[in-house]
């Protein structure tokens, strides 16, 4: 089987979702790693920005990644992008090949795990909450999304936009103090729900329990590989 990367959303979390696939892959051998190819569109517009209602509409871009992905003989792709799970249903119109969803690989992985209350912390950018992509889709799974506030939702975007520009001048203590105002219980995970704040969990491994999106689609790629054997 041969995976598609739709990426470029951006460059870094797209590096990052290539590794983490090749360290979840039991391999002895290159023979046995993914085929995998990846677009790594830098084309494509600010998603946030569009559904914010201030920038350019990223679909055609997503789709002509879609469509050459296609076109290479990829027999399914993987987004690693939560905002541009917005698009999900527009981009499945343009293609016969399978596009995992990673906000739902997500909310199964949290049932599969079995959280007590089903309360989770979501960090995403300003779009993806806009979006409700999360909520929707975790509602359908019996499961809360607990938010910020407007005005901390911005500080979450500050965090991602200096992350895209390789900068992860961001503390642990500045991190866990954030999450604190919000969730007392330490039972309630939290969502990395934005590819760079996945990059940023990754370096600063919180004490809370939390859920890496990118993490959990990585391992649905590898196991849709171990499927076909």
């Amino acid at each position: 089987m041969i995976l598609g990367i739709l990426g470029g959303m951006g460059s870094m979390a797209t590096c990052q979702f290539f590794k983490y696939i090749i360290e979840l892959t039991k391999a002895e051998k290159d023979q046995e790693h993914l085929h995998i190819i990846i677009d790594n569109n830098t084309n494509i517009p600010d998603r946030t920005a569009y559904i914010l209602g201030r920038g350019e509409d990223p679909r055609l871009e997503m789709i002509r990644s879609v469509v050459k992905l296609e076109s290479m003989g990829v027999d399914y792709i993987a987004i690693p992008c939560n905002t541009a799970h917005f698009f999900y249903e527009d981009l499945i119109k343009y293609t016969k090949v399978q596009i995992l969803n990673m906000i739902e690989e997500t909310a199964r992985h949290v049932v599969i795990d079995k959280e007590e209350n089903g309360d989770c912390f979501l960090l995403s950018t300003e779009g993806t909450y806009e979006s409700k992509i999360y909520q929707s889709t975790f509602k359908s799974f019996g499961l809360n999304i607990i938010e910020p506030s407007q005005k901390d939702k911005k500080v979450i975007m500050q965090w991602i936009y200096r992350i895209k520009s390789s900068d992860f001048d961001i503390s642990l203590e500045e991190f866990e103090t954030f999450v604190n105002r919000y969730i007392k219980d330490e039972n309630i995970p939290i969502i990395a729900g934005c590819t760079e704040l996945s990059l940023l969990v990754d370096r600063l491994k919180p004490k809370r329990k939390y859920y890496d999106p990118m993490v959990i689609l990585a391992k649905r790629c590898v196991e849709l590989k171990e499927q076909v054997k």
